[in-house]
């Protein structure tokens, strides 16, 4: 089952990369033409009609200061580096939290240390999970509504809802592998396996001894079987959380994936869509450090840990 584990993370991980390259790449280079804003996306103007539908009666005055003002352009490249901006730190703030320390093991649930341990670092990722990384899902779905309200047709825009749909799933689907692990049954059935079967068959060891008459051949067997049921269980142990790549070789290198080949993709996919445009500067990430603690503390299981062990 850990093996499983890591592969459903690979594909996840596949799923969000893919997801957020083809967003972008809808808030960057979508064109609608069709829908009555010739000459297409890039000469579109909002006018008074677009204003008057999207804002009604409650928009009145914001309405006449537009009309006082004339039409305005679309800046269709900062759209795009606002929401360049917020996939960064999004998948900035889940390379966090998929990096934080394993808080699932036995001893975070049976010990008090294990517990506080636990319950300081599983509130730390609630704040990164709540604020950094569903605040910028939030701004990108909003991103989606201002392409909506400048005449983007309803069947465009439910596509990229489908790819906001996409990165939300994984997301959630990485954070469920990252916080439970394998049963405890099977874990505890697993190492009293790997621990007890040896010695239960030492008589088999010493009768290979005997029958080959070498002492050395049952000794080498018997080592060898401990060492394979030993190391298999280790090895299953430390997929537990593949997310680890610093302590596991087999672990998967979150800060490459998430934070090096999302950057280098959208930057690559920017410069293909804005030949002509400067350098791209990242905007401090607004909802970085945001507390949203007492949203959740009064009902958190977490919360609930640390004020018992205090």
């Amino acid at each position: 089952m850990a093996f499983n584990r890591r592969e459903r993370a690979l594909q996840q991980l596949a799923t969000y990369r893919s997801s957020a390259y083809q967003l972008y790449c809808g808030h960057a280079s979508w064109d609608w033409s069709e829908a009555h804003k010739k000459p297409g996306r890039r000469g579109c103007e909002e006018d008074e009609g677009d204003l008057a539908a999207v804002r009604g009666e409650s928009g009145r005055e914001q309405e006449q200061a537009d009309e006082q003002g004339g039409g305005r352009n679309i800046d269709f490249l900062q759209h795009a580096d606002t929401t360049l901006t917020h996939l960064v730190h999004l998948s900035d703030a889940l390379y966090k939290y998929l990096s934080l320390p394993t808080a699932s093991r036995a001893r975070h649930r049976a010990t008090k240390m294990g517990r506080r341990e636990a319950a300081e670092v599983l509130t730390t990722g609630k704040q990164i999970f709540c604020s950094e990384i569903y605040g910028n899902m939030t701004m990108v779905s909003q991103q989606t509504e201002a392409l909506k309200y400048r005449g983007m047709p309803g069947n465009e825009a439910s596509r990229i809802r489908q790819w906001e749909e996409h990165m939300s799933t994984a997301i959630e689907q990485l954070r469920i592998i990252k916080e439970y692990r394998t049963l405890q049954a099977l874990r505890v059935f697993g190492r009293l396996f790997s621990v007890l079967m040896p010695p239960l068959y030492a008589t088999s060891y010493v009768q290979v001894a005997l029958d080959s008459g070498s002492l050395a051949l049952g000794l080498v067997i018997g080592i060898m079987h401990s060492l394979v049921l030993t190391g298999l269980f280790n090895c299953v142990a430390e997929l537990e959380d593949p997310f680890m790549s610093d302590i596991n070789l087999d672990g998967i290198d979150c800060r490459e994936e998430l934070v090096v080949l999302v950057h280098e993709e959208l930057l690559c996919a920017r410069r293909m869509m804005f030949p002509e445009a400067g350098e791209f500067v990242l905007k401090k990430d607004c909802f970085k450090g945001l507390d949203v603690s007492s949203d959740y503390n009064r009902t958190s299981r977490y919360n609930m840990q640390i004020n018992e062990i205090k």
